[in-house]
């Protein structure tokens, strides 16, 4: 062992150490290594159990979306059993009907299922159009006529038989912004004069222009009888009315083929009547005003919808000479 006399009483100062002292720093040496070693292969344990344990995870969410997508994908039943099914629908239910699937979406752009939710609830109304009767009834346009149709003998003897909320369903004229005015036009009553707008969505006008570019290009292409048989035609689709209906006339400045871009309602000295002002453009920004209407002595004004019973349809007579029994025959 080493003592302080080999160091003290030395001639000179030694540069190695005893084998005593080496063996010593050795296993000191030795000990720290190992213990370092064994904390590096215990951090690396708990790295590779981690890993292996995200992985493990991984695949078993991969496995349940592999699993869910097997489940969601169902069963397809046939068309034929939708269209079953589709003769106890009620015309309130057509939207979630057609919302289920691929199958039964196609089951209302049939005409077959328009036909038979008309005759299923078709009732006699001396009010109902010409165009509007079974004997008229033709696969061209048929989905609105039959929604018109149930709008004057169904939806409003069931909206009657309930609590007269027909105020909360009004729309409010500021709803038309941006609607270009197709048509305008005035009619006298017995006690009033009535003035009506007829606004279309700008992207509906410019759908149905692609869309007659589109055909006149591909005439050829595409059968007239094709076109006969179209079931969704709506000449109407995307157009409102605005009626307002006035105690007193008013001359106003033509306003078609311009914007809807302002619209202001107030009360005019009395507390009686309205003073509606319509503000129209080239486009639909606000700045760019170009006419203005301005309507007093207004007592009332509705929107109408073209599934609206009051809504101004042009409906043109057809001759269709077709033998009673076969009138319902697709």
């Amino acid at each position: 062992d080493m003592t302080i006399d080999d160091s003290a009483n030395a001639l000179r100062i030694p540069t190695k150490f005893k084998k005593s002292v080496r063996n010593v720093s050795n296993e000191v040496k030795q000990e720290v290594t190992k213990q370092e070693e064994e904390l590096v292969w215990d951090d690396t344990d708990e790295e590779n159990l981690l890993k292996d344990n995200i992985k493990g995870r991984r695949n078993r969410r991969r496995s349940k979306c592999q699993n869910n997508n097997d489940e969601d994908e169902g069963i397809d039943y046939p068309s034929d059993i939708w269209f079953i099914i589709s003769e106890y629908i009620q015309p309130e239910a057509v939207g979630k009907f057609a919302r289920i699937c691929k199958s039964s979406y196609y089951v209302t752009t049939t005409g077959k299922f328009w036909f038979h939710l008309y005759k299923s609830y078709y009732k006699f109304v001396p009010s109902l159009p010409e165009r509007l009767q079974p004997q008229c009834q033709r696969l061209y346009g048929l989905r609105a006529c039959v929604i018109r149709a149930l709008h004057y003998n169904y939806f409003r003897t069931s909206e009657g038989e309930g609590d007269d909320m027909s105020y909360l369903r009004q729309e409010e004229p500021h709803s038309l912004v941006k609607r270009k005015c197709i048509l305008m036009w005035h009619k006298e009553g017995k006690v009033r004069w009535y003035f009506y707008f007829k606004l279309k969505e700008v992207s509906k006008i410019r759908n149905s222009l692609w869309l007659k570019q589109n055909k006149q290009c591909d005439v050829k292409k595409t059968e007239f009888l094709e076109t006969l048989e179209d079931v969704a035609v709506n000449p109407e689709d995307g157009c409102k009315v605005l009626r307002a209906s006035c105690s007193k006339y008013s001359m106003l400045p033509p306003v078609i083929g311009l914007v809807l871009q302002t619209v202001s309602i107030n009360l005019m000295p009395g507390f009686r009547e309205y003073r509606l002002q319509l503000g129209f453009g080239t486009s639909d920004v606000p700045s760019t005003l170009t006419n203005q209407i301005i309507l007093r002595n207004v007592i009332g004004y509705s929107i109408l919808n073209w599934w609206d019973p009051a809504y101004p349809h042009q409906d043109v007579g057809y001759t269709i000479e077709l033998p009673q029994n076969d009138s319902w025959e697709i």
